[in-house]
């Protein structure tokens, strides 16, 4: 089952590894271990923790475009990319964080789009001049310099990425946005009880507005309990997730450990395991057409409309 990503930290492993010399790095060390999970689709994310300037953000993103050119993968810049019949592995370029813009904020953020980047979250879990993550003030929430980012982002057909926000930054996001927005890499908080998770109310908000929240393989955002950190456990958030606000409404955001070399031991830690939350999927008694829109469809009809 082909399946989309809406969350790979991908700049991270292509920095690494172009640190040492190498280069097309999503061609020579990923995209056989895309293709054996069938994993066709992939959001390559540039990550930015907080502290990083504008320039560097600059150089990042371009960086990230350098090898998508140099390893041949195809890109996602329109809606005429989008080919469910297109077997290829794909690269939909993100932003998560947006720290570096600490002034010019219209200008910077039209910069990231016509740089190649789709979706973009204003921050990680840091505190910068357009929002507030879940590590800031819960009390703080978008900035006026953030809201006018995000209405250029409506402007732009950008879509606005909310995993990460704390809550009142969610809920400044989706009063100030005008089209659907996206947890990217989302669970739920019902069935594992962690600040980057979103709660039922969140969740039935964002649906309403017509999104997306994309499942995270994290291992500590499936379950408190270590042996129950897996696949079948994330395809319960899954399950409860399309009970609360229907199956139109799921999808991947996977934030593979193995592109950032984090210490996880489970059975979905590397695109090459993607098939294990299929088969989760089945497990929790979802139909086959359920699990495409899951796997890859609400993506493709989501991109297809409001990209």
């Amino acid at each position: 089952m082909r399946i989309f990503d809406l969350h790979a930290d991908l700049a991270m492993t292509i920095k690494a590894h172009r640190d040492n010399g190498e280069k097309a790095v999503l061609r020579n060390v990923w995209h056989d271990r895309f293709m054996e999970g069938e994993l066709l689709y992939t959001a390559a994310a540039s990550f930015f923790r907080g502290e990083e300037d504008w320039e560097y953000m600059q150089d990042l993103v371009r960086m990230v475009q350098t090898d998508i050119d140099e390893s041949g993968i195809k890109q996602i810049l329109t809606k005429e990319d989008l080919d469910e019949n297109d077997l290829q592995v794909t690269a939909l370029m993100t932003i998560e964080g947006m720290c570096g813009i600490d002034k010019d904020g219209v200008e910077r953020v039209e910069w990231l789009y016509k740089a190649g980047n789709r979706i973009g979250s204003l921050c990680w879990n840091d505190q910068n001049a357009l929002a507030t993550g879940n590590w800031g003030d819960p009390g703080r929430g978008l900035t006026p310099m953030g809201k006018d980012v995000i209405r250029k982002m409506n402007d732009m057909h950008m879509i606005i990425d909310v995993s990460h926000a704390n809550e009142k930054t969610f809920w400044d996001i989706l009063e100030t946005s005008e089209q659907p927005v996206i947890a990217t890499h989302s669970n739920a908080k019902a069935k594992c009880f962690v600040e980057r998770n979103l709660t039922d109310q969140q969740m039935r908000a964002l649906a309403a507005k017509g999104g997306l929240i994309g499942m995270n393989a994290c291992n500590s955002f499936i379950h408190r309990k270590e042996k129950k950190q897996d696949a079948r456990h994330l395809a319960k958030h899954a399950r409860y997730i399309s009970n609360l606000v229907g199956v139109e409404h799921v999808a991947c955001g996977f934030d593979f450990g193995a592109y950032y070399g984090a210490d996880e031991h489970h059975d979905l830690v590397s695109p090459e395991q993607a098939q294990n939350f299929i088969r989760g999927l089945e497990a929790e008694g979802f139909s086959e057409d359920e699990i495409k829109d899951i796997a890859y469809r609400n993506v493709f009809r989501f991109l297809k409309q409001y990209m």
